[in-house]
């Protein structure tokens, strides 16, 4: 009876602490629309026929900026955005960003905790790619800071309508920021930029965080995970959508 009573309990154990870490979800559908766009050959139209989930967001833009962006949960303390940028004579897409901030449960009657995803693709000019950096750390801090101020930039054009995306902005400069702190600190931490792995840094509401940057021809490609929902299940570079940069 004694060893029935014990296995009981185990397995009651085992079903609380298998339930404290949910998961974050993938929102695929915002993330599919952020895929849709491809740098250099989506024109505006193409854009708007697919960046809006007409039942779930609303639409925000300017002459060369565009976001679609949606709210839930309580105290709509889930938000997320997928924005793009086009090149002011041609009307193709030059930037792209999706963004999703979650709060999910550690398990019953627990305080919600956030996770932050952020992707984005910039084509980058030939003047801070080109320039002679002295070291290919030094380079690519000059093309991170120059990738968050051009987000800074662009959400700028589109945030003056929306307090939630305003919000959402506001979360990924924070990120951004926090970033460069770790880079201005120790610059070798470059390095660990271009890695599966990714450069870990702090963040200071969100705790855990990890962010990749590669660098192909002009385009580059940046991914930021912030809190720890996002690393309960599996650490960043098992992230398939990290291995698929």
């Amino acid at each position: 009876m004694k060893s029935k009573l014990a296995c009981g309990m185990v397995a009651a154990i085992t079903v609380v602490l298998a339930g404290c870490g949910q998961p974050l979800s993938t929102y695929e559908d915002v993330y599919a629309r952020y895929y849709a766009t491809t740098l250099g050959l989506s024109t505006s139209s193409d854009v708007m026929a697919v960046i809006q989930d007409l039942d779930a967001e609303l639409l925000s833009q300017s002459e060369n900026v565009v976001a679609a962006w949606g709210k839930k949960g309580k105290n709509d303390r889930t938000h997320w955005f997928n924005m793009v940028a086009f090149d002011q004579d041609s009307a193709v897409a030059i930037r792209k960003y999706g963004f999703i901030l979650e709060e999910t449960a550690w398990g019953p009657n627990r305080q919600p905790t956030p996770g932050l995803r952020l992707d984005a693709e910039i084509r980058m000019d030939a003047a801070t790619l080109d320039e002679p950096y002295v070291t290919a750390n030094a380079k690519s801090i000059a093309v991170l800071r120059k990738a968050a101020a051009m987000f800074a930039a662009d959400a700028l054009e589109v945030t003056y309508d929306s307090a939630s995306l305003r919000a959402s902005a506001a979360m990924v400069n924070q990120a951004f920021h926090h970033a460069m702190v770790t880079l201005v600190q120790s610059p070798a931490e470059a390095a660990r930029l271009s890695e599966l792995e990714g450069m870990a840094f702090d963040h200071i509401t969100l705790g855990d965080s990890r962010i990749r940057m590669l660098i192909r021809d002009n385009v580059v490609t940046i991914k930021i995970k912030s809190g720890k929902p996002w690393f309960w299940q599996a650490p960043f570079e098992e992230h398939p959508d990290v291995i698929n940069m």
